[in-house]
């Protein structure tokens, strides 16, 4: 854990127990002077990420479409005004939403662009997204990815491509006939009234680099991201489960039991809810089903991250598995091979359970995360959506949830899903007076050809902080220093950064009197240590 010796005794339950003690008046009146002989600092950078949801307009787009349809006695004249308003406001809705997220203290835009194999971005590969205008494969008129990373990149955030990359959709969903599941039928399987690509067919891995090489290379992304859209749900479990059932048929003798299992075993026989055998019999190359199944999950991460990296060396690639390694597994997706063979740059478990859950409790989850990660930084989902729910009646659930994920050296920030569950008036309220309280810089991640600053020497004059300029550093990040904890005697003080400004000069003014301070240098995703700590008098 971060400091977690030091965090476990600085906790805020040892400052409640100090003022019941002999140490609280001394404790009380302790200078606000920094102490460098007992004192700690802590300046940590975060992720503040939220998923910006497209899939049935979720977040956006909500109800806006651009009906590009002559409607009854409308002119041209008419019907060219009307097109205009409308993705005038469909603009303004996304330009609005993602301003909001820049208002709950969040730093960083995860912006769905592919649910349902369909596009929010010029694509020569996929479709425009019906959602947009109604129809799929029709041109809204501008292009939402673009306008989405002008945005988000003027309030100081970061955007990153989420896709979901095996789901192609409905199988009674309207698709333009230039849809490539037409083009290339023998890539796709059905399963149910759903279609998916098939993770068995190496055309399919192919196909996933080019989808993620090609938004990578048009577009000034930071990132791409892919969720726990695998293979379907259930397929692992009826792989094992028909080996006994079939055991189980050959100890039967009553005719009507056998006709019975005979039933349940159609019913869930693999080859005819998931046809990949043929597929199998040619690439399986001698492994299990399973295990077979797992390896093709396994080259399509590696073909996503290597092209998220040859298109732009330092943007990162990440994935969100379920919040159990086991509910993932049961996908044949394996995040500790990908963590061992470096095919992420991060991962953001759904943890999506709150404390006292009876088999999935919040910390239980969190910490069973800790000897998986191996260096890679975790960063938690948490469940907006849930709020006022059984178990997230008020925002203490959340509030904690983000304290023990900041508790965890593993993890360097957390996800909130959904985007439009931030925005009611409590919870958004507790985000910017609370839990994001002040802003943060984004932590590095993934690859880096920054060369790292060195640690600045602050002085003061008259309340103007100065330093001399680190050589390799860009800017410079101030933070005033508040105390988050004491240890159990009273004389230990743990202080944390809140950033409070950024500057390329090398002179900042305090903005409040009897304050400590302390600045950091960044070079791009580098940043240094933070400086020596100055008490503004």
């Amino acid at each position: 854990m971060k400091n977690k010796s030091l965090k476990t005794v600085l906790c805020a339950l040892a400052f409640s127990a100090i003022l019941c003690s002999s140490a609280f008046s001394q404790v009380n009146n302790r200078s606000k002077v920094f102490n460098p002989l007992t004192d700690k600092v802590e300046v940590n950078h975060e992720f503040r990420g939220a998923w910006l949801t497209t899939v049935r307009g979720s977040d956006w787009p909500k109800k806006i479409r651009i009906n590009y349809k002559r409607l009854p006695k409308e002119s041209k004249h008419e019907q060219k005004i009307r097109i205009e308003r409308q993705r005038d406001s469909q603009k303004r809705a996304l330009v609005d939403v993602i301003t909001k997220i820049k208002e709950t203290g969040c730093n960083v835009v995860i912006m769905q662009l592919c649910c349902n194999s369909e596009t929010y971005y010029k694509s020569k590969i996929l479709p425009w997204d019906h959602n947009l205008t109604g129809v799929q494969g029709e041109d809204p008129g501008y292009d939402p990815l673009k306008l989405a990373i002008e945005t988000a990149h003027s309030l100081g955030m970061q955007i990153h491509g989420w896709f979901n990359p095996m789901r192609v959709g409905s199988v009674d969903s309207d698709r333009t006939k230039k849809h490539p599941c037409f083009k290339h039928p023998d890539r796709v399987i059905k399963y149910g009234k759903t279609m998916y690509w098939n993770p068995g067919n190496p055309e399919v891995i192919q196909y996933l680099y080019d989808l993620i090489y090609e938004v990578m290379s048009n577009y000034d992304l930071d990132g791409a991201h892919i969720d726990d859209f695998f293979y379907p749900d259930g397929l692992r479990e009826k792989l094992e489960l028909l080996p006994k059932l079939r055991d189980s048929l050959k100890t039967l003798t009553d005719k009507n039991e056998i006709a019975e299992l005979k039933k349940t075993i159609n019913k869930i026989d693999d080859s005819r809810v998931w046809d990949d055998a043929a597929w199998f019999n040619k690439y399986g190359n001698g492994m299990e089903l399973g295990r077979w199944r797992e390896e093709n999950v396994n080259k399509i991460v590696a073909a996503m991250y290597k092209a998220t990296h040859d298109a732009k060396p330092e943007a990162v690639f990440g994935v969100s598995p379920g919040g159990r390694l086991v509910n993932t597994q049961k996908l044949y997706a394996d995040p500790q091979y990908w963590i061992a063979e470096g095919t992420i740059d991060y991962l953001a478990p759904q943890i999506y359970w709150q404390h006292g859950h009876r088999i999935a409790d919040f910390k239980k989850v969190l910490d069973s995360w800790e000897p998986i990660m191996k260096g890679v930084p975790c960063l938690p989902g948490l469940a907006a959506y849930r709020y006022k729910e059984k178990g997230f009646d008020s925002m203490d659930e959340y509030v904690l949830q983000v304290a023990e994920s900041r508790d965890a050296d593993f993890v360097q920030g957390n996800i909130w899903f959904t985007t439009h569950s931030l925005f009611r008036k409590d919870f958004l309220d507790c985000l910017k007076q609370n839990i994001y309280k002040y802003p943060s810089l984004i932590p590095k991640l993934g690859k880096s050809s920054d060369i790292a600053p060195t640690p600045v020497t602050l002085t003061e004059s008259n309340g103007v902080l100065k330093w001399e300029k680190s050589p390799a550093a860009k800017s410079y990040a101030v933070y005033k220093l508040y105390i988050s904890g004491y240890s159990p005697d009273g004389f230990t003080a743990l202080w944390r950064g809140g950033l409070i400004g950024q500057t390329s000069e090398n002179t900042f003014s305090a903005p409040e009197r009897a304050e400590n301070y302390v600045v950091v240098a960044i070079n791009g995703k580098e940043k240094s240590a933070p400086s020596n700590v100055v008490f503004v008098r």
